[in-house]
């Protein structure tokens, strides 16, 4: 369970980020990928080089980057969120295809390509296969938002047998059902608004609003992922993001706060606690990741152009799991 989402200021600023919700703790680790690194296809057991340095976050299995949303040097992101009951991936490898898994997806999109519309294209010859990374690791049912600082967006679901690309003008992804259902459920509310209605009369009784806020009567407030779509697209579409930067970090930051879980508040029917473990932000023009945690409201900032790109090892850095407070006195 997740919520990803894009934000863009007025003054040209492109900002990807993302909340993961989970019940299982993860090993997450923020990671740099330099230009030189070199990685093995599971599949074909095929060494890969990288076009392009990434980073972002995610687990670092053997050496090896399991990427949960990360950003490249030329400004393009990739993130994966839980999409399950809908996802089927081919059993079968195919000749002249790039066979894949579909936890290699993201770092084979953010190693080769620069922009949304490279992507898709590419995407007429990747096949995505059903093999596990290892024994002891499940076979993830994601599906992917990918993003440009050009503003392009589109989703990427595998559905029986069948690689669906979606245009996503609403830059907003959560997980099941499908993305067009998502979209078309949409529809439902756009009644809602920020303004405060007018007073009416009903027969011989005028009315009027009984506080600020009534306009957004009916908006929904659980954590499902309809509900969490619903909330993204709509805020995201209309709160004042602001000019610079650091305004559109704090309102993605803001937007995703409104999706986020709090422990114990979602209980699965095995009894398992779901909480948001992290919310991240990326500035793609500035190459800079932002991110805090379920138990650090502080911001952490890593920024790509500090580090060498031309190195051929992965960096990782600490993921700061631990309150932050700053004492006034």
């Amino acid at each position: 369970m997740c919520t990803a989402l894009t934000i863009a200021t007025s003054n040209g600023y492109h900002l990807f980020g993302r909340s993961l919700d989970s019940s299982h703790n993860f090993n997450l680790t923020v990671h740099f990928i330099p230009r030189n690194y070199i990685w093995k296809n599971v599949i074909t057991n095929k060494t890969n080089n990288i076009k392009y340095a990434i980073l972002g976050m995610g687990i670092i299995s053997d050496g090896h980057p399991l990427i949960a949303d990360d950003f490249n040097e030329k400004g393009l992101a990739c993130a994966a969120l839980n999409f399950p009951d809908y996802t089927s991936y081919n059993k079968d490898l195919i000749n002249g295809k790039i066979n894949i898994g579909p936890y290699d997806l993201i770092l084979w999109i953010l190693s080769n390509f620069e922009k949304v519309s490279e992507v898709k294209n590419a995407l007429k010859n990747i096949n995505i296969v059903n093999m596990p990374f290892s024994k002891s690791t499940p076979i993830p049912l994601i599906h992917w938002l990918v993003y440009d600082k050009d503003d392009n967006c589109i989703v990427i679901e595998k559905i029986k047998g069948k690689l669906k690309i979606y245009d996503n003008k609403i830059g907003v992804l959560t997980n099941s059902p499908t993305f067009d259902w998502q979209i078309t459920n949409l529809r439902q509310y756009i009644n809602l608004t920020s303004t405060q209605p007018e007073e009416v009369m009903w027969h011989n009784q005028q009315l009027t609003p009984l506080s600020n806020g009534i306009g957004l009567t009916g908006f929904p407030g659980d954590f499902s992922s309809v509900s969490r779509f619903i909330r993204a697209a709509y805020l995201k579409s209309h709160v004042d993001v602001g000019d610079d930067e650091l305004s559109g970090v704090t309102t993605l930051f803001k937007v995703l706060d409104n999706t986020a879980m709090i422990y114990g508040s979602v209980i699965t029917s095995k009894n398992l606690k779901f909480k948001t473990f992290y919310k991240s932000s990326m500035c793609l023009e500035k190459g800079i990741y932002y991110y805090n945690t379920y138990n650090n409201n502080q911001v952490t900032a890593i920024s790509m152009f500090n580090e060498d790109l031309d190195t051929a090892n992965i960096k990782v850095f600490p993921y700061r799991n631990t309150q932050s407070i700053y004492s006034e006195n």
